[in-house]
């Protein structure tokens, strides 16, 4: 698979790859993943420590199983490791909302705690990077995941971009490298759900594609399940596209059609009552499918003026912290309010 070059002015600006490494940041978002942190703080660390500037940010994402415990334990041990632990589950996007919002290099790369995607291949983002792109997501090749996983993923993306004119990096994964003042743009935008992949080139930023090896989960339990691609998919289309409601609209405005023509026909004695029958259960079909896409467009407009719904919320961390992200607000260890201001 070639590289996949997106932004607009293609290659100007493009750097020198002989530049310096750069400082990164990794962000290791986790929900109960016991059985793979320690794996994945040896992995990740192992590679970091090819660079000079680094650290390593935990997000814990409301874990029951030991996890932030273990995180503690690499924090006590290693300077570097640093960690944020929500209040409750909020969800992969808080996740790494928090994580490139709270990196303090100049980079983050973004991994996933099983370990899926080898932490070795992090160089060929970065080398990538260096190239002059904002952002480079890897793409899995031979996939080693569920064969829903893998169609639910092309199927979503491939509507997105074919049908609703949603541009985006097909095949992207949330392994990827990011230059963190971009990402904080896209963390800050007021849309209705952070969707990575497709906030960024909404913005001008500018990503490629790499393709990099991918492995089977060795331990642990995935967290991705039907439910959940059906959910994230909706998410995509609804949050980023009119074009449904457009499509529907259509659809109403034929089955009104439609049925005004029946009526006449049985006014006429041209038809029968099965057909009238049946013509007003297509109409009733449409009329609640109608209804269902018109409510979850409502729940993104409701979401966008929820401004005082919070995203997230930290009970603890072992670095500065804004308190009004944090749970128990100046109580809570680490808010230093003043801090923040100087490093954001």
């Amino acid at each position: 698979m070639s590289d996949l070059i997106h932004h607009s002015g293609a290659h100007a600006g493009m750097k020198d790859a002989r530049m310096p490494p750069p400082g990164i940041t990794a962000i290791i978002p986790c929900y109960n993943e016991i059985a793979c942190v320690e794996r994945a703080y040896q992995e990740i660390q192992a590679e970091l420590g090819k660079y000079e500037d680094v650290e390593m940010l935990f997000i814990d994402d409301g874990s029951t199983d030991g996890t932030l415990d273990a995180i503690k334990g690499f924090a006590a041990a290693d300077p570097r490791v640093k960690y944020i632990s929500f209040a409750r589950n909020f969800g992969l996007e808080a996740a790494f909302s928090a994580g490139f919002k709270y990196a303090s290099k100049a980079w983050t790369v973004q991994f996933d705690a099983d370990l899926q995607s080898p932490p070795h291949e992090m160089h060929r983002l970065v080398a990538k990077a260096m190239e002059g792109y904002d952002v480079v997501f890897a793409v899995r090749e031979n996939r080693q995941d569920a064969w829903y996983r893998r169609l639910g993923t092309w199927a979503h993306q491939t509507i997105a971009q074919r049908w609703l004119g949603i541009e985006l990096p097909q095949g992207a994964s949330v392994f990827r490298i990011v230059r963190t003042s971009v990402a904080r743009k896209v963390v800050d935008t007021k849309l209705s759900t952070p969707y990575f992949i497709a906030t960024a080139p909404l913005l001008g930023a500018r990503y490629t594609t790499l393709p990099t090896t991918h492995q089977p989960r060795v331990d642990g339990t995935g967290k991705w399940n039907l439910r959940k691609l059906f959910t994230h998919a909706t998410e995509l289309f609804v949050g980023f596209s009119f074009r449904p409601l457009t499509w529907l609209i259509g659809l109403a405005a034929a089955a009104v059609a439609g049925g005004i023509a029946i009526a006449a026909l049985a006014l006429a004695g041209r038809v029968g009552p099965l057909v009238v029958d049946l013509a007003a259960l297509l109409t009733a079909l449409v009329t609640l499918v109608l209804l269902a896409v018109v409510a979850r467009y409502l729940v993104r407009v409701m979401r966008v003026q929820a401004i005082g719904v919070p995203r997230y919320q930290i009970r603890e961390a072992n670095i500065p912290i804004r308190a009004d992200e944090a749970l128990y607000g100046h109580e809570t260890p680490y808010v230093v309010a003043e801090v923040w201001e100087n490093v954001s």
